[in-house]
């Protein structure tokens, strides 16, 4: 192995990586082991864990030295038979020579030469070295920070959008999303990716709404067995309403059902009798929770619970006057257009309501335990969903949380104080012993010293929103409740 201090500079921290998975390797080990194969059984928990990030970082270094290196050889492919490095080797394309030497598939090849030409410096006319022009992507992809996958995403999330977006708005957003990807992982990325393209390219929103509203449909059938298949695909606005009506019940299934597991608080109440305990899949809850609803249409049952289902849309109040900009919809990733918004209200019979502007109360100290939807709302339009870094639960799957407990370090019911944690997070931050802190209006968790000895703050997620990120000038957000 070159030593980091003697190795060429572009493989310093490649080098420097390799040499830390093998400290990192022989710490995880708790017994001497004599065959390869066993390496990782004689790891402790922790040890494990450190292997995983340790190798996981020099992977990264790894794929950005084979983007380097593949965007000069795309370079040395001129195209001109005998100026040619691939076509010397007999591959008519760069891609398909490095598909060859890496035995790998071709896209991943084409990947590699895309990522390398975006983060490659460049050399003028007058011989100067010019910067790489995704300056950001390329500080990140050789720092170890981004993955191959992750680093495309946001390329051509980039070059996409480019021609139509402001540059310092572009160069905002690829600052945003490099600093996020680590946080959100690539399947992140892509809500993150939506949600700024609707900001930088506000016309293209309808266009591409009218477009998912053409695709929708809903077939219905038997099969041979008699089971009545459904199979359907909605555009954002009414998918929204399907989804929160059926979350809605089988959110109540499952609380019924955690509630009936509960211990009871005397030995004189009956506990929950597992016999008649909840056995469904969420994919059977779903099934029957649209059952009940076709019921409820039809008139043959009531479904009490929907009466308190509610569709959060979030927009700038000044851009839904004016007509231009998009709007989200709390658990729909895709953007919705102001004019989708503004039908909404008018079919649903309802009026924007406007929060953190001091409209509503926002502070109830300890006069009250429990936050009010106000305050959940507000919630949600700093956290976006569950505050937990990198976890994609909307809101709608949330609630809010003490920061402070309310029993034993008599916590208040105000926003600086609240959270949005899904109950499986939840129960991490309490069992695991992380501290979350909110600073500058964000929230940022300390994991506890067994899991990250240096307790680096993670920060938490946060949404993006077209009236307040990027620098954009102070609005105020009106939050649409169907």
């Amino acid at each position: 192995m070159t030593n980091s201090s003697t190795a060429p500079a572009a493989l310093a921290a490649f080098s420097a990586a390799a040499a830390a998975v093998g400290t990192v390797w022989q710490g995880a080990l708790t017994r001497p082991s004599s065959r390869p194969e066993a390496d990782a059984r004689a790891m402790s928990d922790d040890g494990l864990v450190r292997a995983i990030e340790a190798i996981a970082r020099l992977s990264r270094l790894a794929e950005s030295l084979q983007a380097r290196v593949a965007a000069e050889l795309d370079d040395r492919c001129s195209g001109i038979a005998g100026d040619d490095l691939a076509k010397a080797r007999g591959c008519t394309t760069p891609e398909r020579l490095i598909a060859q030497l890496t035995a790998g598939r071709y896209v991943e090849a084409a990947r590699l030469v895309a990522v390398g030409r975006a983060t490659a410096t460049h050399s003028s006319f007058a011989a100067e070295t010019l910067p790489p022009k995704r300056p950001e992507l390329a500080r990140a992809l050789h720092d170890g920070l981004l993955g191959l996958e992750a680093a495309d995403v946001i390329r051509r999330f980039l070059d996409r959008v480019e021609l139509r977006a402001d540059p310092d708005e572009l160069a905002a957003s690829e600052a945003f999303l490099v600093e996020r990807a680590p946080v959100v992982g690539v399947d992140g990325l892509g809500l993150l990716v939506k949600r700024l393209e609707a900001r930088l390219d506000p016309d293209g929103v309808k266009p591409r709404e009218d477009e998912l509203r053409a695709r929708r449909g809903l077939r219905i059938w038997q099969d041979r067995a008699g089971m009545v298949n459904v199979r359907g695909a909605f555009d954002p606005v009414n998918g929204a309403v399907v989804t929160s009506a059926i979350d809605a019940l089988v959110g109540a299934e499952l609380h019924r059902a955690r509630d009936a597991r509960a211990p009871q608080p005397t030995a004189a109440e009956p506990r929950g009798d597992q016999a008649t305990s909840e056995t469904r899949t969420i994919a059977q809850l779903n099934a029957d929770a649209l059952a009940d609803l076709a019921r409820h249409a039809l008139g043959c049952s009531d479904v009490p619970t929907l009466r308190s289902v509610t569709v959060v849309v979030r927009a700038d109040a000044e851009e839904l006057v004016a007509g231009r900009g998009a709007a989200t919809i709390d658990g729909i990733e895709q953007p919705v257009s102001l004019e989708s918004v503004r039908e909404l209200i008018g079919s649903a019979g309802i009026s924007p309501m406007l929060v953190g502007r001091g409209e509503l109360p926002l502070r109830l100290g300890r006069s009250a335990r429990l936050f009010t939807t106000a305050q959940k709302l507000a919630l949600a339009e700093r956290d976006g969903g569950c505050a937990w870094p990198g976890c994609r639960r909307p809101p709608s799957h949330t609630e809010a949380h003490h920061i402070a407990w309310w029993g034993r370090d008599a916590g208040t019911t105000d926003l600086d104080n609240g959270i949005l944690l899904c109950s499986h997070h939840h129960h991490r931050v309490h069992d695991d012993g992380w501290v979350v802190r909110v600073r500058d209006g964000r929230s940022w968790f300390i994991p506890p010293a067994h899991l990250d000895p240096q307790q680096v703050p993670r920060p938490g997620n946060r949404p993006v929103r077209p009236w307040r990120d990027h620098g954009a000038r102070s609005r105020t957000p009106a939050v649409v409740v169907a």
